[in-house]
């Protein structure tokens, strides 16, 4: 996010309060609007087919694959096996969190379908990092159940980190027992 928004968080730590501050960026506003214009990630160049950045339905599953705690720069590799695991159609939506963060990358995968998410934090980084810290190289999936095994199965021959966050639900926006409101509490 910019760095105005960086500013307003930094000394913040109740997550609610930093959602509700994000919900009224005009920055975000603008990239759902872009977004549902034209839902596909620019940075994830199609290879032979092309997948749109939101998600599909209620009940897909969401991944992050890569190095989300920001040890290393390059996801180059990443981006690689992503574009290789859409063009065997096993992904049903991708999108980089590299320049916005987890939770604004959920919100703009959220926005055009009206969607929601359940997510489990993660254990090793506290949860203003987990979901507010910006500039990594993560790419935020969804797959469908019956291509999930397949999915997996190739992520890990491919020797990519992979992190299961959760599910895809019907509109309300939450991680562990945290809820963050609707979907259209961020687009309205």
């Amino acid at each position: 996010m910019n760095e105005n928004f960086i500013k307003q968080i930094v000394d913040i730590d109740d997550l609610n309060e930093i959602a509700g501050i994000l919900s009224l960026s005009t920055e975000l506003r603008e990239s759902i609007s872009r977004y549902s214009k034209n839902p596909y990630d620019s940075f994830l160049p199609g290879g032979k087919n092309k997948i749109p950045m939101n998600f599909n339905k209620k009940g897909d599953t969401i991944y992050l694959l890569g190095d989300y705690s920001g040890k290393e720069d390059d996801n180059s590799s990443t981006i690689e096996v992503v574009l290789d695991a859409i063009d065997n159609g096993l992904l049903t939506s991708a999108h980089s969190v590299n320049r916005d963060g987890l939770f604004a990358g959920l919100i703009e995968s959220c926005s055009v379908r009206l969607l929601g998410f359940d997510i489990t934090s993660d254990a090793e980084l506290c949860d203003k990092d987990f979901l507010f810290k910006d500039n990594n190289p993560a790419i935020l999936v969804s797959v469908s159940a019956d291509k999930e095994g397949k999915f997996v199965d190739y992520i890990y021959n491919n020797g990519l980190e992979i992190t299961l966050l959760g599910h895809v639900t019907k509109g309300e926006l939450r991680m562990d027992e945290l809820s963050f409101g609707f979907i259209q509490d961020y687009i309205n």
